[in-house]
């Protein structure tokens, strides 16, 4: 059904039992998000926002907090959503909201590279690794001391729990961009 933003509430925690929305989103993909809801309104009518009847009248976001602020920002007025049934325990309320909001597959990079074009994919809002010709060693060298390297001694760059499956691919592309740099090693 079709809900007045007036109606829809963010999730900020103020159903008992149900934490605020655990999702956060930097005001560069903000944008991206407001450029593709205006580019492909009709998405919003395929994915509606995921809430929950509040006995006000209002319906709390369980699922659609960041295409709600969105869409308020360009000025909407009402937005398709899915009501949840009223008997929803909160223990399901919080799964919908976790599940709502994870990715569970992950991206083919060879697939990505070689048939989709990199320009559109980051307009959609996909992160895309950096290229060899972007890196830029000097940004892994945080004290900007370079005669660490020379001196023998280790730079160690660790990479994110959540890029651990693209490690060899990041060590690869790293490598050949620090050639030129005795002493790095990536772990």
């Amino acid at each position: 059904m079709t809900i007045s933003l007036d109606l829809l509430e963010p999730n900020e925690g103020q159903l008992e039992g149900l934490p605020a929305n655990p999702r956060k989103i930097s005001e560069s993909k903000m944008d991206l998000l407001k450029a593709n809801l205006q580019q492909y309104p009709e998405m919003l009518s395929m994915r509606g926002l995921l809430v929950y009847p509040l006995d006000n009248g209002h319906y709390i976001i369980i699922g659609g907090n960041m295409r709600h602020r969105a869409m308020t920002e360009l000025g909407y007025d009402s937005a398709p959503c899915i009501v949840i049934p009223k008997e929803t325990d909160i223990e399901r309320l919080k799964a919908y909201s976790v599940i709502d909001n994870n990715g569970f597959g992950k991206w083919d990079w060879d697939m990505l590279a070689n048939e989709w074009d990199a320009a559109q994919l980051s307009a959609w809002g996909v992160d895309l690794f950096i290229s060899e010709a972007e890196l830029n060693p000097d940004d892994f060298c945080s004290d900007g001391d370079e005669s660490k390297t020379k001196n023998g001694e280790k730079i160690v760059i660790i990479l994110p729990a959540k890029l651990k499956d693209s490690r060899d691919e990041i060590k690869r592309i790293l490598d050949d961009g620090l050639k030129a740099y005795e002493g790095v090693s990536i772990k």
